[in-house]
């Protein structure tokens, strides 16, 4: 039952990420580099402060790393191998956004979109922009990848 939670919660924070991946930022992007900047650091402030959604995000990695545990304990059962395999995808979901996109996350909140220049602002916006999605779709593909095994790993036991 845990690991089918735990998969779960990889699967919805894989969708968080997707839809961030297939039309929040290309939306963001749509927008101009100083709104986009704006609004970017305004939707992280906001998921820094959200408690539901830190614990939605974040304790899909928890869950992996509990089941992952308990699976490494007893790779003698069946499906132990996949949910172990497929934990430590889930709990490098989270290594990945805190090793890279939340430190993008930070230096994007470290600028003041309306005094840069028109140039600083595009230059910013871009690095930013291709870095950061190009680590949430890693991110993405970890978290649904976490899901699917941990799954084959909980099905195989039955």
């Amino acid at each position: 039952m845990l690991t089918a939670l735990a998969a779960i919660a990889s699967a919805a924070a894989g969708g968080m990420m997707y839809v961030f991946s297939t039309f929040v930022l290309r939306g963001l992007n749509r927008t101009g580099p100083v709104d986009a900047i704006t609004a970017m650091r305004g939707i992280n402030a906001a998921a820094n402060t959200d408690a539901a959604f830190l614990l939605a995000y974040f304790g899909a990695a928890v869950l992996a790393l509990a089941v992952g545990v308990m699976a490494a304990l007893r790779l003698d059962e069946p499906g132990s191998v996949w949910v172990m395999v497929g934990a430590v995808f889930g709990v490098l979901t989270a290594v990945i956004t805190i090793a890279f996109n939340v430190p993008l996350n930070n230096d994007l909140d470290g600028l003041d979109p309306v005094g840069l220049s028109a140039a600083d602002a595009a230059r910013e916006w871009q690095a930013y922009f291709t870095t950061w999605t190009a680590w949430n779709h890693v991110r993405t593909v970890m978290a649904f990848i976490a899901a699917v095994l941990m799954l084959i790993g909980a099905s195989s036991a039955e």
